[in-house]
Formats: C-alpha cells, structure tokens, sequence
C-alpha cells in the first residue's frame, strides 16, 4: 500500500494537515526543522495493556506535549500492580478527565472480552471522536479498527511491541493470533514495527509487505535527559544487568563467565536491577559459585530515574539474550541496550536482536555469540583497555542522541 493509496482512507484534512516541526539532529542534539503532521490540532485515542512503563508509557508523554487532545486507555495485565482499567483524557497537555473500570476475575479471554468491552464503555462515556486511534498489540488495534468503521476515529495504526510467528504453543491458538495479526496489519492504515524482521517474518507466512504499510519505529531513549556521572559509588570495574529475573533473559551466561573475568580483574563488581520468578534461585548459585562478594543484587527499582542514575555510574552494560528463533527478542527491540546506551555506557549484546548488528556497526559496543568465554574476554577488553572504552563510549552517545523517544515519535508522524 502506498501513500497516496492509504490516505483516502483519511479524512481530507487530516492528511494535508502538514506544517514545519522540530525533530533531534542526529549528530548533535540539537533541533532541526522537519516537514511533519501538526500534531497540535489533532486528536488522539491510544490503546494498550500495560504492565510498567514502556513503549505506550513513552508514546503517551510525547502526545501529552504535542497533541490537541489525547485519550490514552491502559488495561491492565493480569500480573500487573494496576487493577484497573483507566481512561485519561488530556486537552493541551492537561488532564481533563478520568474514568475507571474494576479489574475482574476469570480466565485470560474473559479479562481481554472485558477490556474489549471497557474500552467502548470509555468511549461512549467521554463522548469524543479521533482523528488517530493507535492500538497497542493486535486486540486493542482490532478494537481502533471497529471504532473506525463506527465512526470514532478516522485512522488507525497498529502498534507492534512484540512479535513472534509461533506464539503459542497450541496450534489453533497460534491460528487466531496469525490471523487476528493479518487483519490489522492489512486493515490499518499504518502498521509501526519496532523491527524490520517483524515485517521479513509476516513475509515468509504470506503477508505481503507490498501490500501492507508497515513501518519500522524503533524504541527510543531517554539520552537527553540523563544526567552523565562518574564510576564514583561502584567503582571502575563494575557492569550492569538490567532484566526480569527469569529463564532466557542470559543471566545464566553472566554468572558463567564472571569467575573468569574475576580471575584477572578481582575488582569486578556485578550489579543485577531486576526481580523474578527465579531471583532466588540466582542468588543460591552466586554464592555456589563463590562470586558473592563481586555481585550485588538491587532487586526491583519502580523509578526509572534511580534506575538510570544506578545504570550511568555503571562502566558497561550487559544484554546476553538466548539465540531462540522463537523467542520475542529475536524480531523485536529490546529496551534493555537501550536504556544503556542512553546512559552512556557501551554494551555487550548477543547477536540475537537487530540492534546488536547496530551496536557493533557503529562501535558503540560489542556483539557476540551466545559463550561464557566470549563474554568473559569482551568484559576483561572493556575494563582494561581505556583509549578502546574511550571510544565505544563516544559512540555509544551519539547512537543514543539519535533515538531520543521525541525523534523515534517525530520521525514516525512525519510518515503520515
């Protein structure tokens, strides 16, 4: 689907709604002139399921300042702390109005039917129409779809965090979600990747990207807003795992390759931000391992800011995902290198996701295959050898001042 095809699907006005409107220069920082919607005349109603923070989390702080009006919905997941689903209405970056329904219980459909349902009951409730509806995973974009066909929204896009062919393990329930998937895709007038392996995979099982308007919005950072810091509380040789405490995320490999790094370097200290099912387990095996004293667990941090101050006075970060071909991180953008580099801290990434291949293009880190022993001498080079670090450093900034959220947002919207 082309440009000019997908937008007579539009509404007139929306899709000549163009004027000149700043965007991050990719070399410096600083703003730029570029040709994109006027975002601050239109309205907007996002969909998602949320957790944590994340990619709806950032999408609604940026339409927060630049949009006319926003309604952005958030149903929670079963695991998360939110209980209840919310509508919040902002009008020039102010909340005006919010509304709320009670978590219920019941099996995993009957909680998405529910949503389903909420989300038509806020509609109706604040009684607004959209010139954008963004829908945030395959149900909530199918939901933008039926609202556009009713009349609430005049286009629709298809947010996609996470992407796998084969989701599930039962095979009619992988059917449904295939299916569901090549309905918005083909269906909304815009389908945003955070990948363009998304877009290769759909490809192999028949989605043509011809005929599809998919593109790749790739997840930002925060780097113009860290504040840079010194090695001061942890010392120089100290590196950082940020994840989720659980099988698959390669924590397994860290603490395999650390006695090794320990041996030449006995300074190294390991800090791990994060909590799981498994944090336990981890921590019985570091003392197995006579590592203890060179690994501190932090545990859950809810604020991103202390998160980031931890991660900044870190030396490098670590992202060892497992190379499973049916795992998300394979076709998605993991946050993780992101929040790194954004911190100005090089990275040592497995080649699994896309931004490795990035990462070690641009020297802003080192990508390596999922070894012990190739982690383990990735490490003792970027503690040891300065002028190198020196560089990746360097590197890794600039990288980051290129994918602040505002320029990944900004850059999207200019493709309208």
């Amino acid at each position: 689907m082309n440009l000019s095809r997908s937008l007579r699907n539009v509404n007139p006005a929306l899709a000549h709604s163009y004027v000149v409107k700043r965007t991050i220069d990719q070399n410096n920082g600083c703003v730029n002139s570029k040709k994109t919607a006027d975002l601050s005349k239109m309205s907007f109603l996002v969909i998602s399921h949320v957790a944590f923070t994340g990619h709806a989390q950032e999408l609604k702080n940026f339409l927060i300042q630049h949009a006319n009006k926003l309604v952005f919905i958030g149903h929670p997941f079963s695991y998360a702390p939110q209980k209840k689903s919310v509508a919040e209405y902002y009008e020039n970056g102010v909340l005006k109005a919010k509304v709320t329904v009670p978590q219920i219980r019941g099996p995993e459909f009957l909680l998405y039917f529910k949503d389903f349902l909420a989300t038509f009951y806020f509609i109706l409730k604040l009684r607004l129409k959209f010139n954008v509806c963004i829908g945030v995973n395959p149900l909530n974009a199918f939901t933008g779809l039926i609202l556009k066909s009713l009349g609430f929204t005049q286009s629709t896009i298809f947010y996609v965090i996470d992407y796998v062919p084969q989701r599930f393990g039962s095979a009619l329930m992988n059917s449904a979600y295939r299916a569901l998937d090549k309905v918005c895709v083909y269906h909304a007038n815009y389908t945003w990747n955070l990948t363009s392996a998304m877009a290769d995979a759909r490809q192999k099982i028949g989605i043509n990207q011809s005929e599809t308007n998919q593109i790749t919005v790739p997840t930002g950072m925060h780097a113009l807003k860290i504040k840079k810091k010194s090695n001061a509380k942890f010392g120089k040789n100290t590196i950082v795992f940020l994840s989720h405490l659980r099988k698959g995320q390669g924590i397994e490999l860290v603490l395999e390759a650390l006695p090794e790094v320990i041996k030449e370097i006995p300074s190294v200290k390991l800090v791990v931000i994060g909590t799981g099912p498994l944090e336990t387990y981890f921590k019985e095996e570091v003392k197995k391992a006579d590592i203890a004293d060179n690994v501190v667990f932090l545990g859950y941090i809810e604020n991103d800011k202390e998160i980031e101050a931890i991660v900044a006075q870190c030396r490098l970060g670590i992202a060892p995902y497992v190379p499973d071909p049916d795992s998300f991180t394979w076709y998605a953008d993991p946050g993780k290198p992101k929040v790194y580099l954004g911190c100005g801290i090089p990275v040592i990434i497995t080649k699994v996701p896309e931004v490795a291949f990035e990462i070690s293009k641009r020297k802003a880190g080192v990508a390596i295959n999922y070894n012990s022993h190739e982690l383990s001498e990735a490490i003792k080079k970027m503690l040891n050898d300065d002028e190198a670090y020196a560089v990746y450093k360097t590197n890794a900034l600039k990288f980051a001042y290129e994918l602040t959220w505002d320029s990944v947002f900004i850059t999207a919207f200019s493709k309208l």
